[in-house]
This record gives C-alpha cells, sequence and structure tokens, in this order.
C-alpha cells in the first residue's frame, strides 16, 4: 500500500530482539554482500505496520525485477545461495538443542548469539526480495497461461496455484502428514488419548523430537508439547473428511499428483517450463529459510532462558528486550523494570535511519510518531484479495490474530483473519473454515499450507485486519477472493 511518500506493509508482531535484528539487516554492507545494489535503510515499525520510504523500496524493487526480467540464471543463483544459508542456520539450530548452557561462560555466551545474529541478518536481509518475486512470478504465470487457456476457464487459478507452489515437501507440510498417519494408527490400535500407552508416548515424544519447533514461531510461543499433539490427534479423529483424506491431502503424493496433472493439461513449452520451475524453486527455499529461523531461534531458546536465569529475568520476558540490552546483561548491567517491561507489551515502535535501529517505549514519542504516520482506513463491506486456495463460498465469524497469543480464539468454522502466518499459526488455521491475510505472495506461508490442508485462502487484502473486527460475519467467495462483511460484531 501507497500514502504520500510512504510504503506501508502489515507487519506482525514480533518479539522485540528479533524485530530489533531484522531491522537492523538491511545495513550497506549485508545488503551489498546479498548483491544488491538499492539499499533500505530507513523504516519505521508502528502499530503492527512497516513505513519504508517509498524512493528506496521502488528502486529496490526495480531491480530485483529486472534481475528476473533478464531470466540469465539470477534466481537459480541467489535461491541456491539463500538455500545454502538456511540449511547452515537450521543446523546451529539443532547444534544449539544439544549444549548444556549452564556449563557455558557469559563470555562464550556472547559470543554465540553475536554469531547467530550475523546469521540472521545475511538471510533476513535478502528476505526482502520475496515479495517482488512472489508478484513477477505470479504475473508471468497468469501471462503465459493465457497463452494456453482462456482467462475464464474454471481451471486457471487452480494452475496459476499450482505452479507456484513448492518443488519439494517443506517441514510444516511434513508434520501435518506424519502426525496424521499417527493418528491413523493411534486410532487401530484404540489407543485412549487421555490415557496413551508406553509405544504411543514414544511415537508423540519421537515426532515432538523432530517437528516441536514448529510452534515456536519467532519467538512468539514455546514448542509444541505431547498435550499440542494429543489435542490435534482429537480434532483429527472429528474431522469431516476421513483419516485416509487427511493423510493424502497432507502428503507429497498429492503435490507430486497435482503438478502432472497439471503439466498433462497445459503441456507447457520448454521456456514456460522454466518459468513454472524458477517460481516453485523460490516457493520452496521461502518457506525452508522460515523454517530455519524457527529451529535456529528454538535452539537458541534454551541461551535465552540461562540468560534470563542468570539475570533473575523473567524467561517469558527475555525476548522483550534489544539486542544491546541483551549483551548488557551479560556483562552484568540491569534489564528493564517490570514497569518498563509492562509498557512495552502496551505498545513499542522502532525507528531506523541509515540501518541504527532505536526502540522507543515512551507513550508520548510513540503518539507524535502515529500523529505522523495515521493512515485513515475506509469504512467498507466489501475486500477484494487474490485467492490462494479456492473454494466456494463461506460464512462465519472473523477472529482477528495480529500475533500467536491470539490463535486460541479460532474455533471449527470461525474465519482466521491475519497480517500473515507463520508455522506457529498452523493449529488455528487446521481449525478455521478460510484464511485472511493482508500481505503474501502465492510463495507465502498463508498461501502455501492453506493449499496443505485445503483451506480456501485469501491473500494481498492490505488493510483486512483493520478493516475487519472480531466477531464480524463474513461471506467469502473463494472462488474470486471477494470478502463481504454482511454483520459487524456488536
Amino acid at each position: 500500500m501507497r500514502f504520500k511518500k510512504w510504503r506501508i506493509k502489515p507487519s506482525g508482531r514480533l518479539p522485540i530482539f528479533l524485530r530489533f535484528m531484522i531491522n537492523s539487516s538491511f545495513d550497506h554492507r549485508i545488503a551489498s554482500k546479498a548483491g544488491f545494489k538499492n539499499h533500505i535503510i530507513n523504516r519505521v515499525y508502528l502499530n503492527h505496520m512497516m513505513y519504508w520510504p517509498a524512493k528506496e523500496y521502488d528502486a529496490f524493487e526495480r531491480e530485483v525485477v529486472g534481475y528476473l526480467k533478464k531470466n540469465d540464471g539470477w534466481i537459480e543463483k541467489y535461491c541456491q545461495k539463500q538455500l545454502k544459508k538456511a540449511e547452515h542456520l537450521y543446523k546451529l539450530g539443532l547444534k544449539f538443542k544439544k549444549i548444556d548452557w549452564v556449563k557455558k561462560t557469559n563470555k562464550e555466551i556472547e559470543k554465540t548469539i553475536r554469531d547467530l545474529l550475523k546469521n540472521y541478518r545475511e538471510i533476513a536481509c535478502p528476505w526482502y526480495a520475496q515479495h517482488p518475486i512472489d508478484v513477477y512470478y505470479e504475473s508471468k504465470i497468469e501471462e503465459e497461461l493465457l497463452k494456453y487457456i482462456k482467462g475464464d476457464h474454471p481451471d486457471f487459478r487452480k494452475f496459476v496455484l499450482i505452479f507456484t507452489d513448492p518443488k519439494e515437501m517443506t517441514e510444516v507440510a511434513e508434520e501435518k502428514w506424519k502426525l496424521m498417519k499417527i493418528a491413523k494408527e493411534f486410532k487401530k490400535h484404540r489407543e485412549k488419548l487421555n490415557n496413551l500407552s508406553v509405544w504411543a508416548k514414544d511415537v508423540i515424544n519421537k515426532h515432538l523430537n523432530r517437528f516441536a519447533y514448529i510452534n515456536r514461531g519467532l519467538a512468539t510461543s514455546r514448542a509444541y508439547t505431547s498435550k499440542d499433539m494429543i489435542g490435534r490427534i482429537k480434532q483429527a479423529w472429528q474431522d469431516k473428511k476421513t483419516l485416509e483424506q487427511l493423510i493424502y491431502d497432507s502428503s507429497p503424493q498429492k503435490l507430486r499428483e497435482d503438478y502432472q496433472w497439471a503439466l498433462k493439461q497445459i503441456k507447457p513449452r520448454a521456456d514456460f517450463k522454466k518459468i513454472i520451475n524458477q517460481a516453485r524453486l523460490h516457493s520452496y527455499v521461502r518457506n525452508r529459510r522460515v523454517e530455519s529461523f524457527f529451529m535456529a531461534d528454538h535452539g537458541a531458546s534454551f541461551v535465552y532462558d540461562e540468560v534470563a536465569k542468570r539475570s533473575k529475568f523473567n524467561p517469558d520476558w527475555i525476548m522483550e528486550i534489544s539486542a544491546p540490552e541483551f549483551f548488557d546483561a551479560l556483562k552484568g548491567k540491569p534489564l528493564p523494570s517490570k514497569k518498563e517491561m509492562q509498557q512495552r507489551f502496551k505498545n513499542y515502535a522502532m525507528v531506523v535511519k541509515n540501518a541504527v535501529t532505536k526502540l522507543v517505549v515512551n507513550p508520548k514519542e510513540i503518539k507524535k510518531l502515529e500523529n505522523k504516520y495515521f493512515v485513515k482506513v475506509d469504512e467498507v463491506k466489501e475486500i477484494q484479495g487474490r485467492m490462494a486456495c479456492l473454494g466456494g463460498v463461506i460464512r462465519g465469524r472473523a477472529k482477528i490474530c495480529l500475533d500467536k497469543d491470539k490463535i486460541g480464539k479460532v474455533k471449527k468454522g470461525d474465519i482466521l483473519v491475519a497480517q500473515f502466518t507463520t508455522p506457529d499459526f498452523v493449529p488455528a488455521m487446521e481449525r478455521a473454515a478460510a484464511i485472511i491475510a493482508d500481505q503474501g505472495g502465492l510463495s507465502s506461508h498463508a498461501a502455501i499450507v492453506s493449499r496443505e490442508l485445503g483451506v480456501p485462502c485469501v491473500i494481498a487484502t492490505e488493510n483486512g485486519t483493520r478493516i475487519i473486527k472480531d466477531n464480524d460475519l463474513l461471506e467469502i467467495d473463494a472462488r474470486i477472493g471477494l470478502i463481504k462483511i454482511l454483520k459487524r460484531a456488536k
């Protein structure tokens, strides 16, 4: 969205520590190392929204799209480099889980976290290229498809979605698939979910050892627990679909069969096939990069807890301090008071000038920023987005979830409304009748996971979370991405 001299995008609430890291990632050195000539070194984070100078952001987008249009191998090199960094970050998370941090000195911990933040920043900086890449491939695939079929073909959008699916199964999808197979096995063995056998407990623990990190998100929640798994298995047992159907819908087999079906119907020539392969590669890398962040953060959470313990600080608050405050704590300096932390939980902002990040918690300073960056959102009864997972006409109550803490209010049949989703949103996505996201392209988490779950999803509404209110009665035409507010909640 544009407003005056700003480019504005929804930016869900992240813990201050990680938000600080992300906002500090696009400096000249890191951006140049990533291969970008244009650098977005100024921004403001305020009330779940990010404001960039349009002049900087537009120049960066034009550069990325220019590389894509040349089609000379840039995207393949970009994805290969990002995947290599993602796998390194993922392995760091696995390594951190095995270390006894109690035995590490403050100096050793400081070096570990500084190195981790360096890895984070080098992968977060190019992350900003994913939106223009998504938009480019979506429009390019639509443009190429029109050479084969008409725009009003009943499966036109379905082909676009399939051709932007990840080239390989993501771990988020794999977790769902394997959990559904566990649900089937438990049903077969007549397991009592409130009193699991030793064998069943062992199965759950092995599943958690591999996939618990997914629910951690970017420090927005705790890792999956045995209780979480049992709850999701119970939900699967109660689902209208059979367990066989749930297993198939989340399987790599379905991904392959959908792709082969689409290829057979369209029979794309070599030039179009290359574009499709590029889109699918980027989609996989984008989602794998998110998983690597989550695994690294999950591993580092054991370090953060140890630092909180040494600082006699609430471990649930340790991610709500800035990076400089974190390192000061390792040098024996006191962390913010309870009063200060309570203020942060109410609201905070960040101002980035020339890649230097300043945390703003003073209500008067935040008010000044709100007055400067205020954007009026018109009251409307219809919102148009883009379909990421097709469906029919769905009605349900809206549940606004600006962060992971709110997803518990999404009950079966509700409509999840978020700025964007991450793997820790999956339990709510599984319960939702439909999903609405302010942002995201066809390779975004909301788009990919909604298709894996078979839950209708509308993306790119821009202002959905600010126009729609909790418990509004919505009607979604999941064929064309039209959202109607039928009745406002009291």
